[in-house]
């Protein structure tokens, strides 16, 4: 992509790859340059903790070189076709189609168009037919690779289940390959006898009029897949010194993963099933990856994975002690996935202690009925018994999640959702008329390797009608209503479900240029259909109708464990709305997967041993006893940050420096922290500043050195120095600034025009300028704003020193000078702007500094 990205774009820090703790490694000779390519933007990928965990794993290799790939946003992937520029790596901005392997991670079907997006743009052939020896292997895994069949056109191998163990043996299996000069064919035979490696190149399948599979035809080795599972979590490496991203990411937290799989068995959940048999982290061993993982990230807020933390086996000493221990750094702790029925007063208690987080409860359905279909072990009296528990703690909104759509479903049912949240509404009202509650309902989308992959999906005008009708019977105030494109789960739903003929519709989308369709604001639904009507119908027919109990399913393909039988037995239990028990904590033979992991050792997590004492802590709102004044630079990439992310990043760091600050009282604690006002994105500056309210003195010189190495390129601390006493001279407002213009040119008419316009500023001979703002355009007199003190021409730039005063409202410095000077801003090197110092003083007297 590009070494430095255009100001033009919506959010440059996307595109920087100067986090903290990157890898410092360089490629040599005889190393695997492998790329972790994610189909979505930065923000998203950087939330995913598999791909951290890969990443992690592959770099701690010396012979390996691991670098990141995300899809770049619209307006940044617009300026690449336009400028026949490839997709690159974050790291060293390597071309995609010049590494050894690229291995996507599958999360969502509906980024399947932007995966061939990133491939073609990456300059790499999108079937792997046409792929010749000089090309990378494209593999993919996640939980969509559950049912590859859609994408087997385009990727070279699926890795179907955990990939700790997996990545390596992949890694080494390509890289003997390279040594020994195997051809692709050759390596992809090779790649197909690891454990867990589906090979499409190696299994032909026959398809009926509609679409449907009716026969499958190994070419070479066994099938189906049988899916890697990795029994014991305290075995598997996990990232405490990971990157920390550059902006905000979705889930901006250090995540811990406590235990994977879950013994609930909802029928709806995908997960559940995929992920069997349930295993979970040692108590220690999670405190530990805690503590380490904070200390190297400067995170105040961590969350405990699981698809149901509450079945942890010792979730209240877990959670007492980590918050306990954190409690003194005003660490927050979060269980996302919460099932109701374990939800205790005393959990509720230790989340609320330090920093309240959001909660969401999720009903599901609106009627017990439909509650046991989908074999959801709660009941109305739970239901409502934690939600007062929860706004009586202190909370004020509690987000409800329901899906429409599941099988069995009736308009009664959809009643129930409408008389449910009205219910929780009413209490959250009684107890305070600031409470609010959100029912946030989804489509169901039958999944396959689920009970319910033999239903048809609910049709979409059925769907609209009774979204309709949520919306009118949900309208009141402290009552809020959110959900899903009903659209995108439909095609959703036909990605999901299809097999190998959705890959032509694939292509053709990706012809069209459909792109991060996964976001409602980007989804194109004409392009879809009209891609449709140029494949047929019969996409429709095979994604979403039934099958009969006998049909060859398309991800059949992969046994992930569970036995077919089982789901079909559990299909039957739903349709009588019989509830079926959760997994016993250990072995058992119910559903097949604890038979086929006889071989492995599944742990459970060892009963806590004795913690030693947490931190002392005094009360939320410390006693001020020193203030710190820093002064730090912004410059090079660093200038592509947002003020709200240069804030972010000099907080991360002060935590990870230990730096004793003192905090706001009330229910969400916060660093009493000033910083200066913000600059425009992408100008640099040299005199930027923020000041600390500490509980303690500490030494200017060692915190200076440490909070420097734990900031980004870009960003360092110039000045430090600490004050019993509040500083006199009070906190520059910088309503006047002394900057230094750089211009980009080197021709001597460009630059005898540009003097000629700074010394009509200094004569005070300038005409008004019209500059156009969000609010309209705006007239300015420059001689009033500017003050131009010299023009000086180097070999490849014209330096402009400019003082500029108070300028009016919604006018950026970038702006003005590029109208004054007639700079046309094509590239982001036309014209940089450097922030040399502030002052208090107003308008015209800055000329004296």
């Amino acid at each position: 992509m590009f070494d430095t990205p255009p100001l033009k774009v919506k959010t440059p820090g996307r595109y920087l790859g100067t986090e903290v703790n990157l890898p410092r490694k360089h490629l040599h000779a005889g190393m695997l340059h492998c790329a972790l390519a994610f189909p979505d933007v930065y923000e998203v990928a950087m939330s995913h903790i598999g791909l951290k965990i890969l990443y992690h794993i592959l770099n701690e290799r010396d012979d390996i070189l691991c670098e990141r790939v995300f899809a770049p946003w619209t307006d940044m992937m617009r300026l690449m076709r336009t400028r026949n520029i490839p997709l690159t790596s974050l790291e060293t901005h390597t071309p995609l189609h010049a590494f050894h392997m690229v291995g996507f991670s599958l999360q969502y079907e509906m980024s399947y168009p932007t995966l061939l997006a990133m491939l073609e743009r990456g300059g790499i052939p999108l079937k792997s037919s046409d792929r010749t020896e000089g090309d990378p292997f494209i593999l993919a895994g996640g939980p969509c690779a559950v049912n590859p069949e859609p994408l087997a056109s385009f990727v070279d191998a699926f890795a179907i289940g955990d990939g700790e163990q997996a990545i390596l043996e992949i890694a080494d299996c390509l890289k003997q390959a390279r040594e020994n000069h195997l051809n692709r064919k050759d390596t992809l035979e090779t790649l197909a006898k690891i454990k867990g490696i589906y090979v499409p190149a190696f299994l032909e399948v026959s398809y009926d009029y509609n679409g449907r599979p009716t026969q499958w035809r190994p070419l070479k080795g066994r099938f189906p897949i049988h899916r890697r599972i990795e029994g014991d979590l305290n075995s598997l490496p996990f990232p405490a010194r990971e990157v920390v991203p550059i902006i905000r990411p979705v889930h901006d937290r250090y995540a811990v993963e406590i235990a994977r799989g879950c013994l609930q068995g909802c029928r709806f959940c995908q997960a559940g099933f995929i992920y069997r048999p349930y295993r979970e982290r040692d108590q220690e061993k999670i405190l530990s990856l805690l503590r380490e993982g904070l200390r190297e990230t400067g995170y105040d807020e961590c969350s405990f994975l699981s698809l149901s933390a509450g079945d942890y086996s010792h979730v209240s000493s877990l959670l007492e002690t980590a918050v306990s221990h954190n409690r003194a750094d005003r660490v927050s702790i979060s269980l996302p996935s919460l099932r109701i029925s374990s939800l205790t007063p005393e959990m509720i208690q230790h989340i609320k202690s330090i920093r309240k987080t959001g909660f969401t409860v999720a009903p599901e359905a609106g009627t017990q009925r439909l509650r046991d279909v989908i074999n959801k072990k709660i009941d109305e009296d739970e239901i409502f018994s934690t939600l007062e528990t929860i706004f009586q703690a202190g909370w004020h909104l509690v987000k409800l999640y329901f899906m429409i759509g599941l099988p069995t479903e009736q308009w009664e049912d959809v009643e129930g959702i409408v008389t449910l949240v009205t219910k929780a509404w009413r209490m959250a009202r009684k107890i305070s008329r600031k409470n609010e509650v959100t029912a946030s309902i989804s489509t169901f989308v039958p999944k396959p390797h689920t009970p319910f992959q033999w239903c048809a999906m609910a049709p979409l005008e059925e769907i609209l009608k009774k979204q309709q009708m949520l919306r009118q019977r949900l309208n009141r105030r402290g009552m809020r209503v959110k959900w899903h494109l009903a659209r995108l789960s439909v095609w959703e739903g036909v990605l999901a479900r299809g097999g190998r003929p959705a890959g032509a519709f694939l292509e053709r989308l990706a012809a069209k240029g459909a792109y991060l369709d996964g976001w409602t604001d980007q989804f194109n639904a004409d392009l879809w259909e009209t891609a449709l009507e140029e494949c047929g119908q019969k996409i429709l027919r095979a994604g979403l109708g039934p099958w009969s109990r006998d049909a060859l399913l398309p991800w059949d393909v992969i046994d992930t464990g569970v036995r077919k039988e089982y789901l079909w037995e559990e299909y039957q239990h739903a349709i009588s709305a019989t509830l079926t028990p959760p997994c016993p904590r250990g072995s058992c033979r119910r559903c097949g997967v604890c038979n086929a992991t006889d071989m492995i050792t599944v742990r459970l997590s060892d009963p806590p041993k004795t913690q030693p004492a947490p931190k002392e802590h005094g009360p939320m709102g410390e006693e001020i006893q020193a203030y710190l004044h820093v002064t730090f630079i912004k410059i090079g990439k660093a200038r592509f940050l947002g003020h709200l992310d240069t804030a972010r990043a000099i907080l991360m760091a002060a935590r990870r420096a230990g730096l004793p600050m003192a905090y706001s009282g009330g229910f969400h604690p916060a660093p009493r922290v000033r910083f200066s006002p913000p600059i425009p994105l992408g100008m640099e500056s040299l005199g930027e500043s923020v000041e600390f309210s500490l509980t303690r003195m500490v030494s200017p010189k060692t915190l200076k050195a440490t909070m420097n190495a734990a900031l980004p390129p870009g960003l360092r601390l110039t000045r430090v120095r600490c004050a019993t006493l509040k500083s006199l001279e009070g906190f520059v407002t910088f309503s006047s600034y002394l900057y230094v213009c750089l211009f980009r040119t080197v021709e001597t008419e460009e630059v005898m025009r540009i003097r000629a316009v700074a010394e009509r500023i200094q004569r005070n001979e300038a005409d008004a300028m019209r500059i156009s703002t969000k609010n309209g355009p705006v007239e300015i007199q420059p001689s009033e704003c500017l003050w131009i003190d010299t023009v000086r021409q180097t070999p490849c730039w014209l330096r402009v020193h400019v003082r500029i005063g108070r300028l009016p409202r919604g006018i950026r410095p970038f702006t003005l000078m590029a109208d004054l000077f007639g700079m046309t801003g094509e590239e982001e090197h036309d014209m940089r702007m450097i922030k040399i110092r502030g002052s208090n003083l107003p308008g015209p007297e800055c000329r004296s500094l």
